[in-house]
């Protein structure tokens, strides 16, 4: 079982195409990661078709000291329901956040609520979709 939220790292869409993350910290002074991750596929005509998500994964964060650089591992990854994410969103909606922390959580809490539909503001984000094969 996760443990509530007590404070947010950051919440945002990744640079992958379109998954979305929210990091926080649980009571527990862990650090955690709430992650949706796009499904996409090449059409036969070449171009990328955006499918919607998966199902939410949660995942500790769990920082490393190796040389002269600190790293991150995700550790005990869970699969867990869309109604569980939307607790965990709700709970990050109760913390102080940015105004672009706000925007993302929206989007994510929109996401959760249709089970993994991908939402208008992430596909005008995203931009058309584009020809995976030069000859396309």
């Amino acid at each position: 079982m996760l443990p509530p939220v007590s404070a947010i790292v950051g919440i945002e869409m990744i640079r992958d195409g379109g998954s979305l993350r929210a990091e926080f910290i649980g009571v527990n002074g862990s650090n955690y990661c709430l992650h949706f991750e796009l499904i996409s596929e090449e059409s036969s005509t070449g171009e990328l078709v955006r499918l919607g998500y998966e199902r939410p994964v949660v995942f500790e964060r769990l920082r490393l000291r190796e040389e002269n650089r600190i790293v991150w591992e995700a550790i005990n990854q869970v699969e867990v329901s869309w109604v569980h994410a939307t607790v965990l969103l709700q709970q990050l909606r109760a913390h102080p956040q940015s105004e672009h922390d706000f925007k993302w959580l929206a989007t994510m809490e929109e996401v959760a609520k249709s089970e993994g539909a991908i939402p208008d503001d992430i596909l005008r984000a995203l931009g058309p979709v584009r020809a995976l094969r030069p000859d396309a």
